[in-house]
């Protein structure tokens, strides 16, 4: 899959990238996934590996693997760990064990879910990439 952005903002070696979703979004029955508040815009931050400039249009490229990827880790996981919460509180004490329980799963899984992400983000394994310029800033 491939998306158009504009960088906004340029840290170091890495670009903030600001997307508008294309038209293939509003056919996507996973839209509601990726963008649920319905918001025009997403920003994301990626390594600038072609030393592209603030108000450049570039190509960004998600592989539809790495998608399907990210969609486990972000909503497998906590789903995961959540039932196995319950499952194990429910077994030791009823009900109430059973949503504290749920409730350690659901926040283990978002710790694990921020360091998968701060790993590749700093080993540069990211799920998308800025595959080329568009236009250049003609600022």
């Amino acid at each position: 899959m491939e998306e158009v952005g504009k960088i906004i903002e340029l840290v170091n070696d890495k670009a903030r990238i600001e997307i508008t979703p294309s038209g293939g979004c509003n056919h996507c029955t996973q839209a509601h996934i990726c963008n649920p508040f319905g918001k025009n815009k997403k920003i994301i931050e990626l390594p600038n590996s072609i030393n592209a400039q603030v108000n450049d249009l570039v190509k960004i490229e998600i592989k539809d693997k790495n998608r399907f990827l990210s969609i486990l880790l972000v909503l497998g996981l906590p789903i995961l760990l959540f039932l196995i919460g319950i499952i194990i509180g429910n077994r030791i004490s009823g009900d109430a064990l059973a949503a504290l329980f749920g409730g350690i799963g659901l926040l283990l899984a978002f710790i694990i879910v921020k360091i998968v992400n701060n790993y590749l983000l700093r080993t540069n394994k990211n799920l998308a990439c800025i595959k080329e310029k568009i236009e250049s800033n003609t600022d």
